[in-house]
C-alpha cells in the first residue's frame, strides 16, 4: 500500500537515514493502478510527471485524508521532497549495514 511506502520512509529518516528513490516510488505508485485502477498510483505519477514536488505532497496528502489515515503524517509528507532521491538511495546496503539490520 501506497501508506506502507510514505511510512517506511518516515521510518528511515527517523533513524537518519534517506534512502528513498523518487524511481521506484514512482513504479510502485504504477504498480498499484493494476491492482486498484488508475486511482491514487495514477494521481500520483501524473504529479510527478507533469507538476511541482508540491503537487506530489498535495496529491498525497488528499490520499492520506480520503483514506481516512492520521492527518499528522501530512506534516510528514510536506517536510520532503517526492521528486528527488534521498542522499542515500544509491547505497541502501551501506545504510541498513550501519542501522545493524543488513
Amino acid at each position: 500500500m501506497i501508506i506502507d511506502e510514505i511510512l517506511d520512509r518516515k521510518d528511515w529518516l527517523d533513524d537518519g537515514y534517506d534512502v528513498y528513490n523518487a524511481h521506484d516510488f514512482y513504479i510502485y505508485c504504477v504498480q498499484s493502478m493494476g491492482c486498484f485502477g488508475y486511482g491514487i498510483g495514477g494521481k500520483i505519477t501524473a504529479a510527478m510527471d507533469y507538476g511541482t514536488n508540491e503537487d506530489v505532497q498535495n496529491t498525497l496528502c488528499d490520499y492520506i485524508m480520503e483514506q481516512g489515515y492520521n492527518p499528522s503524517i501530512c506534516e510528514f509528507v510536506r517536510s520532503v521532497n517526492w521528486i528527488e532521491n534521498g542522499e542515500y538511495r544509491h547505497n541502501l546496503k551501506t545504510a541498513r549495514l550501519e542501522k545493524n539490520i543488513a
